[in-house]
Formats: C-alpha cells, sequence, structure tokens
C-alpha cells in the first residue's frame, strides 16, 4: 500500500501586518502498490569486510572506545554483538560473555550504566594498541566458540601497515552467501563502507531493499528501472533473494527495465556495479 501525504500552505502580509494564513493537508492511499520508489545504489560488491582507517595508528587511551561495539548478523540470522572492553587490569578476558556484573575495564556496574551490553561477547584492547590490533582482536572473537564459531570465517589481518587496513569475511559453508549484515554505527574505529574508507565494502546494510517479504501475497509483480545510461559493463543493477545463498537472480543494465511476476516468501535486495546508480522500483500485487 502507498500513501502520499500533501500538504498546501498559503502565506500573506498586508501592509497593516495583518498575517493572512491558509494551511490544508490531504492523504492519498493506493492499495495494490508499494508505490513508485528511488534509490542510489552505493554499494558495488557482495563481499563483506571490515576496515580501520590507518592500520600503524596508536589507541593511546583504551577507556576512550571502551564500551562500543559492533553488531554482525550472520546469513542464517545469527546475530552477536562484539563489545570493545579494555583489557588493562582486570578486564574480562576475550571472548567472555557480559552479564550484569561483567567487568569492561572500568566499571562493573553493567546493568545499570551499560545495559545495552549484556549479552555482548568482549573484545579487549590495550593502551598502545594499533587499530590493527584492534582489528586482528575483533576478527579473533568473530572465530571464537562465544562469537559466531564457524559460521562466519574472518581472515587474518595482514602485518600492520600505513593507511588503510580490513578483515574479509566469508562463509565457510560452499554455496552459502557471504552477505552479513553488518552495523558499525556504535564503533569510531570500524568501518563497513566506503564512506570513510574504500576498502570498506560491504555488508547488507549498505545495500537497498527492493521488496520486503511478506507484504503481498503471491503471485505480486516487480517492477525495476535502471535509470543510468547504457553501458557494456558500468552502472549495472544486481537483484538478489536474501535466502542463504543469496544468489544474483537479475541483472539490469542503464536503461533498461524489468516487468516481471516475483515469489514473495524472501525479501529483494539491490546492488550496483558502479557506484551512484539510481534505481526506480516498485512492487504491484494484493498485500498479504
Amino acid at each position: 500500500m502507498a500513501t502520499l501525504n500533501a500538504t498546501l500552505t498559503m502565506t500573506s502580509s498586508d501592509l497593516t501586518s495583518d498575517n493572512l494564513s491558509f494551511s490544508t493537508s490531504g492523504i492519498f492511499t493506493a492499495s495494490h502498490t508499494t508505490g513508485l520508489s528511488r534509490a542510489n545504489l552505493t554499494s558495488v560488491s557482495k563481499v563483506t569486510k571490515l576496515s580501520v582507517l590507518d592500520g600503524d595508528a596508536d589507541v593511546a587511551d583504551a577507556t576512550t572506545v571502551q564500551g562500543q561495539y559492533i553488531d554482525i548478523t550472520d546469513n542464517h540470522g545469527l546475530k552477536r554483538r562484539y563489545v570493545f572492553t579494555t583489557a588493562d587490569g582486570s578486564g574480562a578476558a576475550d571472548g567472555t560473555i557480559i552479564v550484569a556484573d561483567t567487568d569492561i575495564g572500568s566499571t562493573t556496574d553493567i546493568a545499570a550504566s551499560f545495559p545495552e551490553l549484556i549479552g555482548g561477547i568482549c573484545v579487549n584492547i590495550t593502551d598502545g594498541d594499533q587499530q590493527r590490533d584492534i582489528l586482528e582482536q575483533l576478527r579473533s572473537v568473530i572465530n571464537h566458540a562465544n562469537g559466531h564459531n564457524g559460521s562466519i570465517t574472518a581472515a587474518a589481518v595482514a602485518s600492520e601497515a600505513d593507511g588503510p587496513q580490513s578483515c574479509t569475511m566469508t562463509n565457510p559453508v560452499s554455496g552459502e552467501s557471504s552477505v552479513f549484515t553488518i552495523d558499525a554505527k556504535n564503533s569510531t574505529w570500524i568501518h563497513v563502507d566506503n564512506t570513510g574508507d574504500a576498502a570498506a565494502t560491504n555488508s547488507q546494510q549498505n545495500h537497498q531493499l527492493i521488496s520486503n517479504k511478506n507484504t503481498f501475497a503471491d503471485p505480486a509483480v516487480l517492477y525495476v528501472r535502471n535509470t543510468a545510461t547504457f553501458h557494456a559493463s558500468n552502472n549495472v543493477v544486481y537483484l538478489y533473494y536474501d535466502n542463504h545463498g543469496a544468489e544474483d537472480v537479475l541483472e539490469i543494465r542503464g536503461g533498461q527495465f524489468t516487468y516481471i511476476p516475483m515469489t514473495t516468501t524472501n525479501n529483494i535486495w539491490a546492488y550496483t556495479s558502479t557506484t551512484n546508480t539510481v534505481v526506480e522500483f516498485m512492487v504491484i500485487g494484493t498485500e498479504a
């Protein structure tokens, strides 16, 4: 169902300073469609990488990142919250599951001060660690028994170097997707998009949701148009289902469109071969 809210406002002031104002609004609702939408696609990959901006830069005071966290969800929906804690002193060990009285470095009153951290997994850092070290510690805990424990394989980070460094995450199960959902907005060190670091791609967080599963009954119809100019290899829009395989099901080149029946049991996502490709899309059908 598509809803449009329209508002008209008129304001006037005459020479005697008497204000005349007029305002009206209306809501227009169209059934059996999501309505026409447009989105600017910036993600150019389904490979998931975590990055830091400067691998050999020191973290002089580890307490500045204490309590920051990153959420990672694998392609089966298993979500873990990885929490940066300080190992200086008596902080909890790597891989420790945080409970109400866990020592994260400077406080043991988690329930009162940081309730959102309960259930998270400790990633210990110390004063003087480089950004690369933080990324390597995170990689180790992702692979830990209390982390994703094999549903995601986080590759070792290269030796400390100047500039961006990254950790590639893959799915060890042959034929399954490595499209993982990552939320790093609560971390100042770890990046998962190319706004801060071109090497940092890409979680499903950066892809565009085209169709939300179970919103419409089968069969529904999907319309998608690539608004870019045709090119043999650039500005291609790729659509994929977010099932366990996350296989690409369609590619649309610049200037082309599709109008096809679709299944409604999986979300449909889009990414592109070339950043800043604009896609137009709509679903038509009977609401579930």
